[in-house]
């Protein structure tokens, strides 16, 4: 797998999240996670989705199931840290397409902001739950997140859409769910 693909893809650990409720983390001598998330990502550079629900340019093959789980997360790191990020998270980025009911996987980067976003679809919630507590991610979110100034994580059940939300969209709901 390229670099850039590894590391676009290094908060793909937390996409799901390590707990089972939306998450926002960062540590106090760094930037708060609002703050973090408040810059502009004007050089973001999106990963086409990946996955059995799309071909390999990265387009759906046919609409998505209703309902199915959308993840996703934003996560930030300091230009030191970037490569320890990025071997952390290389086993679950590999992992994730091993799992029975993954839909597909896209991720975004921006090098100016130290951001990294992923979006995952699921066929259901066990599907999901069964990668985010397996021993790969677990193991990820263990020993990788000391590397990271803060991240940012939900997922939902999306009952009406057949295709997967805007990057922007995510942005929106990651937002709301860090006023709650």
């Amino acid at each position: 797998m390229p670099h850039r693909v590894i590391f676009s893809t290094l908060s793909l650990l937390v996409a799901c999240g390590s707990q089972d409720s939306d998450s926002t983390t960062t540590r106090a001598e760094e930037p708060s996670v609002a703050e973090l998330a408040a810059c502009d990502e004007h050089d973001l550079e999106l990963i086409p989705f990946m996955g059995p629900a799309f071909d390999d340019n990265g387009v759906l093959l046919a609409p998505l199931p209703v309902p199915h789980i959308v993840a996703t997360t934003a996560g930030w790191h300091t230009p030191e840290n970037r490569d320890a990020v990025v071997s952390h998270n290389a086993p679950p980025m590999m992992d994730v397409f091993t799992h029975d009911g993954l839909l597909g996987a896209s991720f975004a980067y921006s090098e100016a902001c130290g951001s990294a976003r992923t979006m995952t679809l699921w066929r259901d919630e066990a599907a999901r739950k069964k990668f985010v507590f397996g021993e790969v991610h677990s193991a990820a979110i263990k020993n990788g997140l000391k590397y990271t100034s803060g991240w940012e994580t939900t997922h939902y059940t999306e009952s009406a859409a057949t295709e997967p939300p805007s990057w922007d969209a995510l942005r929106v709901r990651l937002a709301d769910v860090r006023r709650e």
